[in-house]
C-alpha cells in the first residue's frame, strides 16, 4: 500500500522514550539520604543543647526563689539585738531568745523532745489558729536511734508552714538565779543583764551560755527575771548527741522551770519539785513571797538517811537571806510537787525538814508539759532559750542549704526525667519513620511498575491516536483534492506533522494554491484539523512534460491527538 509504509515508518516514540528490559522494574532509591539523616541528628543536637540551658537557667531562677523566700520567712535580725561587740563575748554569752524573736511567723506543728533515763519521748503538736497545741503524735525511742525524718526534718514546706523543734535540757545542767531589774523594753533589760552577768554567773562569761524567762511585774516598777546559765560545752554535747539523730533544736528548754511556773498559785510558800537524774537526787525549790518569785535554789542531797538535815540547813540559809533582804513575812505554806509514788518517798522527809505540813500537788503530766512548753512557744509568751546565737545561724543555713540541694537535685531529676522523655520520643518518632521507610521501600517496586506501566499505556494511546489522526488527516486530504490535482506521497513523522506530494498540469496549477487554502480552513467535527498549513512549492516535471510537482507540509491540530 502507498500509505502502510510512511505510517509504520512514523518516529512515534522519539518524544516518549520508555527504555524497559523484560519488563522488569528498577529498583527504588534508598529510603532517607545521608542528607536528611544529618539534619535529624542537628535536630536532635539543637533539642539537647535547649535543654541544657534550660537546666542552667531553672537552676537561676531556683536559687533566686530560694533566696526571695528565705528573706520573706526569716527577716534579717537588727543590730540592737548584737549584746556584745566582743566576738568572743558575743558567741559565748548572747542569750539565745534573742535570736528566736527574729522569726515572728507562727509555727504551724511543734515538736519537743526529751532525753532522760535511758529513753528519748518525741512529741509532735499541731498549732492552731488560736495558739493552741493538739497532740498528734508520741514516739518513745533510744537516745541513739535516728528520729523519724518527716517528723523532726524540714524542707520545701516549712518555707511556708514553720515547723518549731523544741528540746528539753536536765536542770541539773542548769543554773538558775533571780534578779529584779526595773520595768524598761527589751534591749534595754539584755544591757542590764549583762552588765551584772559577772556576778550572778557560777561560771567564766566566756564559757557559758545563758537566757532568761521575764516574769509579769506586780507593781509596774520592779520585774522579776529567772535567769538560767549552762555550760556552753554541756549545752553543745546535748545538741551535738540530737544531731546526730536528725534532730536540729530551734529551742533548748527547762522543763522543770514550765512546771513551776504553771504550778504557782497566788499566796506565800515554797514549792518543792524533786528531781532525778543518773541516780543522783535533788530537789528544785521555789520561794514566792508578795505573788512573785523571790529565790531558786537547788538542794542537792546525798544519802536517804541525811535528806532532812541537809534539806533543813539549806532551808534556813535562805530563810535568813531572806529575812535580811526583807522578802520573807509571816510562815510560808510547804507544796510539794510530785506524783503519789513519788509523794510518798518525799513528803515525810520535807516535813521533818521544814517541821510544818506540806502540801501535795499534782504536777501536770509530761505530755501535758509538753503541750504547754509547744503553745508557749508558738505564742511567743515563753523567751527562755539555750541554743547558741551562732548556732541556731548554722542550723538555718543548713536548712537553706539542704532546701538548695534538694532543689537542685529536683530539677536535676526533671532535667534526667525530661532528657528521658526527649530519647525516649526521638527513639519512637525513629522507630516510626523507619516504618514508613520501609513501608515505602516495599511499594516503591509496585509503584515504579505502575509508573512504567501508566507510561507504555500513554505509549499505546498515544500510538492509536496518531494512528486514527493519520487515518483523519488522510481522508480529510484526500477529500479535498480538486479534480486535476493527483496526490503521491503522504507521510507522518514528529508525531504530528504531515507531508503531501504530487503532481499537476501546468495549466491547473492554480488549483495548487486553492487547495491549501482550502486545507488551512479544513474543520472535521467543528474544529480545524489542522494548526498550521506551510505555504506550498510548485517546481518543473523536468524536460518538456506539462506536469509539475507540488508539496507542501502541514501541522496537525493538538486537540486531535
Amino acid at each position: 500500500m502507498l500509505f502502510a509504509e510512511p505510517l509504520l515508518a512514523a518516529d512515534v516514540g522519539t518524544n516518549q522514550p520508555v527504555e524497559m528490559e523484560g519488563g522488569e522494574s528498577a529498583e527504588a532509591p534508598p529510603a532517607a539520604t545521608a542528607e536528611e539523616m544529618q539534619q535529624a541528628e542537628m535536630e536532635a543536637l539543637a533539642g539537647l543543647i535547649g535543654m541544657v540551658v534550660g537546666l542552667i537557667v531553672s537552676l537561676i531562677l531556683l536559687y533566686k526563689l530560694i533566696v526571695w523566700i528565705y528573706r520573706l520567712v526569716v527577716p534579717k535580725k537588727s543590730a540592737a539585738h548584737l549584746p556584745s561587740a566582743d566576738p568572743v563575748g558575743a558567741a559565748a554569752t548572747a542569750p539565745a531568745n534573742v535570736a528566736a524573736k527574729a522569726n515572728s511567723k507562727t509555727p504551724n506543728q511543734c515538736n519537743v523532745v526529751s532525753v532522760s533515763r535511758g529513753q528519748r519521748k518525741l512529741w509532735r503538736f499541731g498549732i492552731s489558729g488560736k495558739g493552741r497545741s493538739n497532740l498528734m503524735q508520741e514516739f518513745t525511742e533510744l537516745p541513739e536511734e535516728n528520729l523519724p525524718v518527716k517528723v523532726v526534718g524540714k524542707g520545701w514546706g516549712d518555707l511556708l508552714n514553720p515547723r518549731l523543734n523544741i528540746a528539753w535540757l536536765a536542770s541539773d545542767k542548769v543554773f538558775l538565779r533571780v534578779a529584779d531589774f526595773p520595768v524598761c523594753d527589751h534591749e534595754e533589760l539584755l544591757s542590764m543583764i549583762e552588765l551584772q552577768l559577772d556576778q550572778l554567773s557560777p561560771l567564766p562569761v566566756t564559757q557559758i551560755v545563758w537566757t532568761y524567762e521575764a516574769l509579769p511585774s506586780v507593781d509596774g516598777e520592779m520585774q522579776t527575771i529567772v535567769l538560767a546559765i549552762a555550760s556552753r560545752g554541756e549545752v553543745e554535747r546535748h545538741l551535738g548527741q540530737l544531731e546526730q539523730t536528725g534532730y536540729m533544736a530551734d529551742r533548748l528548754e527547762l522543763p522543770e522551770l514550765h512546771q513551776l511556773l504553771s504550778a504557782h498559785k497566788p499566796d506565800d510558800g515554797v514549792w518543792f519539785l524533786p528531781r532525778t537524774h543518773e541516780d543522783a537526787n535533788s530537789l528544785l525549790i521555789a520561794w514566792w513571797y508578795g505573788g512573785t518569785l523571790k529565790n531558786i535554789t537547788i538542794a542537792n542531797v546525798s544519802e536517804k538517811e541525811q535528806w532532812g538535815a541537809e534539806l533543813e540547813d539549806q532551808l534556813a540559809q535562805v530563810a535568813w537571806a531572806g529575812e535580811l533582804e526583807g522578802w520573807i513575812k509571816g510562815d510560808p505554806h510547804f507544796h510539794l510537787l510530785a506524783d503519789f509514788v513519788t509523794a510518798e518517798e518525799w513528803k515525810p522527809v520535807l516535813e521533818e525538814a521544814t517541821g510544818e505540813p506540806v502540801t501535795v500537788d499534782e504536777p501536770l503530766p509530761v505530755q501535758q508539759l509538753a503541750g504547754l512548753a509547744a503553745q508557749k512557744a508558738a505564742l511567743g509568751q515563753c523567751s527562755t532559750n539555750l541554743v547558741p546565737v551562732d548556732l541556731l545561724e548554722t542550723y538555718r543555713q543548713k536548712f537553706i542549704d539542704s532546701i538548695w540541694m534538694r532543689g537542685i537535685g529536683a530539677v536535676v531529676m526533671m532535667y534526667l526525667f525530661g532528657v528521658l522523655i526527649y530519647f525516649a520520643a526521638l527513639e519512637y518518632l525513629k522507630f516510626e519513620r523507619n516504618e514508613v521507610n520501609q513501608q515505602v521501600y516495599e511499594l516503591s517496586g509496585a509503584y515504579t511498575n505502575a509508573l512504567m506501566t501508566k507510561a507504555r499505556i500513554e505509549v499505546l494511546q498515544q500510538q492509536i491516536a496518531l494512528k486514527y489522526a493519520a487515518l483523519e488527516s488522510l481522508k480529510a486530504a484526500s477529500a479535498e483534492l480538486p479534480d486535476g490535482m493527483v496526490m503521491t506521497d503522504f507521510s507522518f513523522s514528529s508525531g504530528r506533522r504531515i507531508s503531501l506530494r504530487g503532481t499537476v498540469n501546468a495549466a491547473d496549477i492554480s488549483k495548487v494554491t486553492d487547495y491549501n487554502v482550502r486545507l488551512k480552513k479544513l474543520e472535521v467535527g467543528g474544529r480545524k484539523l489542522f494548526r498550521e498549513v506551510r505555504p506550498h512549492r510548485v517546481r518543473g516535471g523536468g524536460g518538456t512534460s506539462p506536469t509539475m510537482n507540488w508539496d507542501f507540509t502541514a501541522d496537525l491540530d493538538s486537540s486531535e491527538i
